[in-house]
């Protein structure tokens, strides 16, 4: 009897969710977890399942180029495992529909520093910053102010350092093998 009591006692407190976040400025869904008082290293992006990550949209940058997403450089290299200079990612505003892996675009990640202070000034924490004019290339995909970003390197890591030209042949040689002469011109 007594020791269901304290099992009952430790699942309500395992439950019970503390929000810490009330900053009237703060519009992410992302709960933010501060670091010790006085070090404000940066706390984003989270890992939610092994190699995606979620990260506020920290804004738009002209020091980045189309298809590259920039993150804090301590922030990549505190909270993630991504490797900037192998690993490539899929970027999707959370919430909304993904594209099927074959018709999406990759993004490079930038470590940003001071060579991008323009684009670090919008990534303290580690929010994902884009470049200026992602909205044209991605219209229905270009993340605005408030929204969350997920970022996932599985594909990169699945598939390791495999380059794009290898990539493509492998996708060659399964549309090949999977074709069915019946339907040719159908």
């Amino acid at each position: 009897m007594e020791g269901e009591r304290a099992d009952e006692v430790l699942s309500s407190r395992i439950f019970e969710t503390q929000i810490t976040n009330t900053g009237a400025d703060d519009f992410s869904s992302v709960q933010r977890k501060r670091g010790a008082p006085g070090n404000p290293a940066p706390t984003f992006p989270v890992e939610t399942l092994r190699h995606w990550y979620v990260t506020p949209f920290g804004g738009m940058s002209v020091e980045l180029e189309p298809f590259q997403v920039g993150i804090n450089r301590e922030a990549i290299e505190t909270n993630t495992s991504l490797d900037p200079s192998t690993d490539r990612v899929r970027v999707t505003v959370l919430g909304r529909v993904r594209r099927p892996l074959l018709l999406d675009r990759f993004f490079e990640v930038v470590p940003l520093d001071e060579r991008h202070p323009e684009a670090l000034q919008r990534s303290p924490m580690g929010e994902a910053v884009f470049p200026e004019g992602d909205d044209v290339f991605r219209p229905r995909e270009s993340p605005h102010a408030g929204d969350d970003v997920v970022i996932s390197s599985v594909v990169s890591q699945r598939l390791g350092l495999l380059d794009s030209d290898a990539f493509a042949e492998i996708l060659q040689e399964l549309f090949r093998t999977h074709r069915d002469p019946e339907q040719e011109n159908s």
